[in-house]
């Protein structure tokens, strides 16, 4: 893989996992007393284990593509829409067409992929989220070609039913939205940031303090409080019910660009307030975050600088408890991902852009890295998948 050849030469340690272990004889009596003991105190509590370890090449993209939404539904993962790496060349005058409606299913358990019903509409830039075992899409652009007189924004929400492997249409958004993030608290999707169109004049709504919150169970939005940033190409996360919208790009717009933000703000939807929180440990865009018992994981991105684009690959952790940030190992390059999931405490990074060759480069390269958080309930004696440890904290009154 063009990846891994090119990092392997690295000091990182970077592998990909493909050697097997000699499992342990339970026929010798010493190991088996250890075994039994640990058995026994595993049936007995609940017990939440943490060991580092480094970033892994696990596979590829089966459909090599860029900006697509990401989900988690039984440890398995989503990736939806998004455009094509062969329409996105840097080499073309006309980049284009964006969106794809193509479903690709990742199963972490067995390594594999398995396509399912396309999306309704296609589309680039959009998010997901999940709720009650069913996969929501919101915003985004589709076009033919890189002019903004032809992108179009899609405000219509679909959903999908991985049961019955089908689409329908849900209520439109209240505004077209673009590099915007969101997050599930209590079954209802907080929509937030962002911006109406990809590009254009010095609009003031193109980078929004907006919050809109959508309720599955009516199919009805409401206006929430509006975030105290304006700003697009944050990340959201949700820890113990609290939302923390984090970094991304502020206002004034100026040419392009605004600066990038350190900001965190936390909105607790019981008060309806929000306050802010530590500054990110380096301002950046288009990272990506997840969600990992307490902690937030801020992954990759961009900051520009002098009007320099630097990518990324530290990883930044943010304690909600503490309000506090540490570090982990850095991915083994720069680069901005495509999607990031956390499934039963190992994180998946899939796909990616950077500069690694001196030049604008295409990555289908999915990582992984075990943050090494297990949690395993008396109930059952089985280990707990992580998606609905997440569900359970996010469903707590």
């Amino acid at each position: 893989m063009k990846f891994l050849k090119r990092f392997l030469s690295t000091d990182r340690l970077y592998s990909q996992s493909t050697e097997e272990f000699p499992m342990p004889s339970v026929f010798n009596s010493k190991k088996a007393m250890v075994i039994g003991v640990a058995v026994f105190i595993l049936s007995l509590m609940e017990i939440k284990s943490f060991a580092g370890g480094d970033w892994e090449l696990i596979t590829e993209l089966p459909t090599k593509r860029i900006n697509f939404a990401t989900a988690v539904i039984d440890d398995k993962v989503y990736l939806i829409g998004g455009t094509l790496y062969k329409d996105v060349r840097p080499e073309k005058a006309v980049r284009g067409p964006y969106g794809v409606s193509t479903v690709e299913v990742y199963d972490p358990q067995t390594n594999t992929w398995q396509r399912v019903a396309d999306m309704l509409t296609p589309r680039e830039l959009a998010k997901a989220a999940v709720v009650n075992g069913k996969i929501y899409v919101f915003g985004g652009l589709n076009a033919k070609e890189d002019r903004a007189a032809v992108m179009k924004y899609p405000v219509h929400v679909e959903v999908y039913n991985p049961e019955t492997d089908t689409w329908i249409e849900k209520k439109d958004m209240p505004v077209p939205r673009v590099s915007f993030d969101l997050d599930v608290v209590d079954g209802k999707v907080y929509v937030i940031g962002g911006s109406t169109r990809f590009s254009g004049g010095p609009d003031p709504e193109r980078r929004m303090d907006r919050v809109d919150i959508y309720n599955p169970a009516t199919d009805t939005w409401t206006k929430g409080p509006e975030m105290p940033t304006r700003r697009e190409n944050l990340e959201v996360a949700v820890v113990d019910n609290r939302i923390y919208a984090m970094g991304g790009r502020g206002w004034p717009i100026g040419i392009r660009n605004g600066p990038n933000l350190t900001v965190v703000e936390e909105y607790n939807p019981i008060s309806r307030r929000w306050q802010q929180k530590s500054d990110m440990l380096d301002a950046r865009t288009w990272f990506s975050t997840v969600v990992v018992e307490d902690d937030i994981y801020l992954i990759g991105g961009t900051d520009r600088k002098a009007g320099f684009t630097k990518y990324l690959a530290t990883v930044n952790v943010y304690n909600s408890r503490k309000d506090a940030w540490r570090d982990i190992p850095s991915m083994p390059m720069p680069l901005v991902p495509m999607g990031t999931v956390a499934v039963n405490g190992k994180i998946y990074v899939f796909g990616g852009t950077g500069n690694a060759g001196g030049g604008w480069e295409l990555f289908p390269d999915v990582l992984a890295f075990d943050t090494g958080f297990r949690a395993v309930e008396a109930k059952g004696k089985l280990l707990t998948p992580w998606g609905k440890l997440k569900a359970k904290h996010q469903n707590q009154p």
